[in-house]
């Protein structure tokens, strides 16, 4: 069964797929299984961790599916050079070859400025997700059980930091781009806003279709909610009017 690679940014709603494909319970137990590599750790058998990472993230069906930070991709190469014979080419190509086979999807958001925010207020506030209701379970780190429409309004708007943060999700963007041009792979494209606002969630079927899966499963409606509320609107409306005034409106439109 092919392995399931996504491909992803912080706060670009890959943790809303990820909770969709586990609520499907047929694609993979996808989380960040990468998180804690690095090759300055010593005395590490990065053979054990691979394989013990390919445990960790098989569902019961075979399917094994982890999700990639482009920053995370550097640390991830270090570690695989040493257990993996590289492709011929191409960025990363010991990390290409490791999913040689995979499908590799491609999460992003189309609005970048808010992406930047969202960034921003989970620096400030230390929480990155939430769940509508207090009492449910969720796999999520720095969880708010129980949306507070209030939880941000303590934070500060500082517009540097913003601007700051639209470079980084730009630069991280070109990684994956570059990588995948480099090893001539076709990801599947996922835009937040469409898969958020798209409750029959087509993308489980695509996905499913390309690994030959059957459609044998039933859309479980997501615990978690949005974090995004009017602060980050107004955040983003002072952002613009401050790049104007800076003259640098133009290099912070919403896309890449």
């Amino acid at each position: 069964m092919p392995d399931i690679i996504l491909a992803a940014t912080q706060r670009c709603g890959s943790t809303m797929v990820v909770e969709d494909m586990q609520n499907v319970g047929v694609l993979g137990q996808p989380e960040e299984w990468f998180l804690p590599w690095s090759p300055e750790k010593p005395g590490i058998n990065w053979t054990e961790r691979l394989a013990g990472l390919r445990r960790r993230a098989t569902g019961q069906n075979g399917v094994m599916a982890v999700k990639v930070m482009a920053d995370q991709l550097q640390n991830v190469e270090g570690c695989l050079s040493t257990v993996v014979h590289p492709c011929e080419t191409g960025d990363f190509p010991h990390f290409a070859a490791a999913f040689r086979d995979a499908l590799w999807v491609r999460i992003s958001r189309r609005d970048l400025v808010l992406q930047a925010i969202s960034r921003e207020m989970s620096r400030q506030t230390g929480i990155n997700h939430a769940t509508a209701s207090a009492d449910v379970p969720h796999f999520a780190g720095n969880l708010m059980k129980g949306y507070d429409p209030a939880y941000n309004e303590e934070t500060v708007y500082d517009y540097d930091a913003i601007s700051d943060r639209v470079t980084s999700i730009r630069a991280e963007s070109r990684i994956w781009d570059h990588f995948f041009e480099s090893h001539n792979i076709d990801p599947i494209q996922l835009v937040y806003e469409e898969v958020a606002a798209d409750p029959q969630m087509a993308h489980i079927d695509r996905m499913a279709t390309e690994i030959g899966l059957p459609r044998t499963w039933s859309r479980i409606p997501r615990r978690m909610t949005k974090m995004g509320n009017a602060r980050n609107a107004e955040w983003r409306a002072r952002f613009f009017r401050d790049a104007a005034e800076r003259g640098s409106a133009g290099d912070h439109r919403t896309g890449p």
